[in-house]
């Protein structure tokens, strides 16, 4: 997730800062371990350019100048330029992984690692088309804030580390930093965006069956993630009457167990509109998908039933089988509405008339299958929207978010300047 990868990013490097202002650990280094630092600072700069690049794509577009360059473009530009005159090469899978007998290393190991993880959050979700503008600026200022870090260290590193490879005009490319973090800081941010990124996908829990409240969890899992795929139009129904069931006897076992009121109701809603979407699937019909998930709910559904209902729940249980009845809910609409929309879920009505093909005596009304969407605010797909999708509810900001970049940017703005420096690279007002 972006904001645990850029947060174990930001802590490190404000550790190293410290440990250039106290003078610690730095006269010490082999150059191995220099040469290992090196590698772990292109990791870092790779992190950078990837973070300016998703919040501001026309970056590539820009000028051939500074003066025709704009914040973002130009900040672009220096990290492209120092990157490619690094010598030292990105770090190997098992340098990222296991720690260094160095403190002053393992810092840097940890920063790159974050950074690494850091990398497959852009692709998952924080592309430039999906975020809003002040979610891109944030991710613009938290690169160049890692930018003007990254600086601030090496005009260090490079009086007081022999053999430490300067960066390609490091003055220019921290005040390129200073400005497009001012640039980026302009607006409001939103730090919802730390709730973005790559999530660990579930996992299939496999062996027994496990005992109790914690059989139902395991199940549920299997179900969520066996709903990667399309059940089918019989397999579906199987699903809806099972939440239907665990809902229920899951708010008499939480009643029973002294659980929050608004938790107890939530799951009888839940129940309720379940057996809303049990009736109105009555006919419905399709053959395209699999039935992989119909075991796992008619696990979940025979587990729960044969709990008692004044059994030991822990609250951890509960919040569990809480996100877990969230997210298959939210997996559940996604299926339907995409069913709906191309077709491989239809729904059979009775036509008036008499089908003479039947066999027997008793003859049958004709029927036709159509789409869920041919009848004007069909049911099945109300209900869906307005009881079965979450409501959007603004994302809560983490007081540790604000913390911690304030932290950060305290811990850069006063490291100490490389003595007899004269070009001093300007501290705007952020």
């Amino acid at each position: 997730m972006y904001g645990d990868n850029t947060a174990a990013l930001r802590d490190n490097l404000a550790a190293l800062m410290q440990i250039t202002r106290n003078h610690e650990g730095l006269a010490t280094l082999t150059p191995a371990e220099v040469a290992m630092i090196s590698s772990f600072r292109t990791s870092l700069t790779l992190w950078c350019q990837q973070a300016v690049r998703a919040s501001n794509p026309d970056g590539e577009r820009g000028g051939s100048t500074p003066r025709t360059r704009g914040p973002a473009e130009e900040l672009r530009y220096r990290l492209d330029q120092a990157r490619s005159t690094y010598t030292a090469a990105l770090p190997g899978l098992g340098q990222l992984t296991e720690p260094h007998r160095n403190h002053v290393v393992d810092l840097w190991r940890r920063a790159a690692k974050a950074a690494s993880l850091g990398e497959h959050d852009f692709p998952a979700g924080l592309t430039y088309g999906e975020l809003t503008e002040p979610q891109a600026m944030t991710v613009l200022k938290d690169a160049a804030e890692v930018t003007r870090a990254l600086t601030g260290l090496d005009r260090h590193y490079t009086a007081t580390v022999q053999g430490w490879e300067p960066i390609t005009e490091a003055d220019q490319m921290g005040r390129a930093a200073v400005v497009c973090a001012a640039h980026a800081g302009y607006d409001e941010p939103d730090y919802s965006i730390d709730r973005r990124g790559w999530h660990p996908p579930v996992q299939l829990v496999g062996g027994p069956r496990l005992h109790g409240l914690d059989g139902v969890l395991q199940a549920q899992n299997n179900l969520l993630f066996h709903l990667r795929h399309q059940p089918d139009g019989y397999s579906l129904r199987l699903i809806l009457d099972s939440q239907r069931i665990v809902s229920t006897h899951a708010a008499t076992i939480s009643e029973a167990a002294g659980a929050p009121s608004a938790l107890v109701e939530r799951w009888r809603d839940r129940a309720e509109t379940h057996t809303r979407l049990v009736d109105q699937t009555r006919n419905l019909r399709g053959l395209v998908g699999t039935g992989h998930a119909a075991g796992q709910c008619a696990l979940a559904a025979a587990h729960i039933r044969a709990l008692p209902n004044t059994g030991h729940t822990h609250p951890r249980q509960l919040r569990h089988l809480d996100a877990l009845f969230a997210h298959i809910d939210r997996r559940l609409a996604e299926t339907i509405t995409a069913g709906a929309d191309d077709r491989s879920y239809l729904m059979r009505v009775s036509l008036p008339r008499i089908d003479l093909k039947s066999p027997g005596a008793v003859k049958a009304l004709r029927a036709r299958h159509i789409p869920l969407d041919v009848p004007r605010r069909a049911p099945v797909l109300d209900t869906v929207k307005e009881r079965l999708m979450p409501a959007r509810t603004p994302a809560t900001v983490a007081s540790t978010s604000i913390r911690s970049r304030a932290g950060f940017i305290r811990s850069i703005d006063s490291a100490p300047r490389r003595p007899g420096n004269t070009s001093q690279v300007p501290r705007l007002a952020l």
